[in-house]
């Protein structure tokens, strides 16, 4: 469900799912916003101890909105100890992480849910035909503690989604440009988005590091301008924005032209 402006159309996108109502990064999740009709989704990206990709935001079972499947606590856990690049599919379902009470998201069900393997959503999902944001979690500070080494991550990426039945939807997204422009090489028919963090002012020197010409860039919200926007924009580039939950932020936003909005509140989002 596209919305429309005068001059551009603002795509709605649910990230992690449905993450204001629903647990996130689960199929429930990701099933809810898409029978909303949301121009597509948005997941996290991480691998575990045997090279599968797990949808989760971060690298370790996360003790603020997980406990494991016996419904005890975990708080006595380091993230160390819940490292999930050095975990089994069997150990990482142990861990439940929907029915822990979220005081992100204070109206979020408590749904029994445990962290979900990419190629069981993809099965899930089978057919879906809205984008996928596909974002590939990474930190050099962590690398080989909590990530593989960086080329290795991007060939285990590109192995676990080259015979995807859903790799015309994926739109490949990081804050490591190195890791994107390693991934571009061995998908160059996909679509990549480049996501910033606070300083967006030396975007020039940004995107002259990159080795393609990137589908669009996604930046927080707070940060944007209508001339930051058009900057982007006269470049042939689209502007996606996160993490927008309030509809007067959305109005905004819409009037100055972004072409995406990724938000926790996808009802909220496509309610007129």
């Amino acid at each position: 469900m596209t919305i429309s402006t005068n001059k551009y159309p603002t795509e709605i996108f649910g990230h992690r799912g449905f993450s204001g109502v629903y647990p996130e990064n689960t199929l429930i999740g990701f099933q809810k916003a898409i029978e909303l009709g949301v121009d597509g989704i948005e997941l996290d990206i991480v691998v575990n101890k045997d090279l599968d990709l797990v949808i989760s935001h971060e690298p370790y079972i996360d003790k603020n909105y997980c406990i494991n499947i016996n419904s005890e606590q975990i708080d006595n856990f380091s993230n160390e100890d819940l490292n999930i690049f050095k975990m089994s599919h069997y150990q990482i379902k142990k861990y439940d992480c929907g029915l822990k009470f979220n005081s992100k998201f204070p109206k979020q069900k408590n749904i029994k849910a445990t962290k979900l393997f990419f190629k069981d959503a993809e099965k899930a999902i089978e057919g879906y035909k809205g984008k996928i944001l596909f974002e590939i979690k990474f930190d050099f500070k962590l690398e080989k503690l909590f990530f593989p080494e960086l080329k290795k991550y991007v060939e285990i990426i590109y192995k676990n989604v080259v015979k995807s039945s859903l790799i015309q939807q994926l739109i490949f997204m990081s804050f490591e440009i190195k890791l994107l422009n390693h991934l571009f090489k061995l998908l160059p028919n996909n679509k990549f988005i480049v996501i910033f963090g606070e300083n967006i002012d030396d975007i020039d020197k940004i995107l002259s590091e990159l080795k393609f010409s990137p589908y669009a860039l996604a930046l927080n919200y707070k940060n944007l301008s209508y001339p930051k926007i058009k900057k982007i924009q006269n470049r042939g580039i689209k502007l996606y924005t996160w993490t927008v939950n309030d509809i007067g932020e959305k109005n905004i936003l819409v009037k100055m032209g972004v072409n995406g909005i990724i938000t926790d509140y996808p009802n909220l989002m496509l309610a007129k």
